[in-house]
């Protein structure tokens, strides 16, 4: 299984359609009075390049969790009528713990969920921050947890290509045979209830980020957040956005090497002139 390779003019076609999307959201974020920061390659490729990564094709932005539960039960009144605000209450089939903004008239059909009865327009992704303790005992014992539940909503995806190792492939299926009772949509919903369930800490996690324990951070690195420039627009990054981008990076001014600059999405379908809807009629 190989990553989708866009041609220039669609990676550009792509790329200008999510900023459009990024412009809506923030302009929805000013509306509800709430904060949003860049994280991920988005804020790295805001320190970097001043806009996207040359191989990236997303965005990602996060808020706490306060301000994203208002996010999620308003914005969409105030979204145009084309971008849908997909959480795992406004698309069921959406196993996730996080939300993203589709555009429906797009299609952009990932590998793992192309047999899901969802929203498949290109998106941004939204992720919660969580508070999170301090505590080494705990931190292990929520991320035992984690890592069980995730194995049980994997099994809702479309199975890929394993490439662990046998030992863990045996371990994992161990851990998620052992939650057999669970469906992966009642897995989701616990899962959601362990994210929010630390009440008191002085850390911030992205519990569905990509990048593990990496993404537990001092929450006073996020603050008030300061403003970098993305594709022409004036967007909150985290406050110690260096911090957060070496804790995750490290060196992340070095360019990686040329084979790795590629895109990290598997992807069945891409096409921004038609929507996602028109390949479920044609059985695609």
């Amino acid at each position: 299984m190989a990553e989708y390779v866009f041609s220039d003019a669609s990676l550009k076609k792509l790329k200008d359609m999510e900023v459009s999307m990024l412009r809506e959201c923030i302009s929805v974020c000013e509306k509800l009075g709430i904060k949003y920061y860049l994280i991920g390659g988005t804020l790295l490729g805001a320190v970097r390049h001043g806009g996207f990564i040359p191989w990236d094709d997303d965005i990602d932005i996060a808020m706490t969790r306060a301000d994203y539960e208002v996010f999620v039960s308003k914005a969409q009144e105030f979204l145009p009528n084309n971008l849908f605000l997909q959480t795992n209450k406004t698309d069921p089939e959406a196993l996730m713990n996080f939300a993203k903004i589709r555009n429906s008239d797009t299609a952009f059909i990932e590998t793992s969920t192309k047999d899901l009865t969802i929203n498949h327009g290109i998106f941004i992704d939204i992720f919660p921050l969580d508070t999170f303790g301090t505590s080494p005992v705990f931190e292990q014992l929520f991320m035992f947890f984690k890592h069980c539940i995730r194995l049980r909503v994997g099994r809702g995806f479309t199975p890929s290509a394993c490439k662990s190792r046998f030992y863990k492939r045996a371990v994992n299926g161990v851990l998620s045979g052992a939650l057999f009772w669970m469906s992966p949509k009642t897995a989701v919903r616990i899962r959601e209830k362990l994210f929010k369930s630390v009440k008191r800490g002085k850390r911030l996690a992205n519990h569905s980020g990509a990048w593990g324990k990496k993404e537990i951070v001092p929450a006073e690195w996020y603050g008030e957040g300061t403003f970098l420039e993305f594709e022409g627009i004036s967007a909150r990054c985290p406050k110690d956005y260096k911090k957060w981008l070496e804790r995750v990076y490290g060196n992340y001014m070095e360019l990686p090497p040329v084979e790795k600059r590629v895109s990290h999405h598997y992807v069945e379908v891409v096409d921004l002139e038609k929507s996602y809807r028109e390949y479920s009629r044609m059985g695609g």
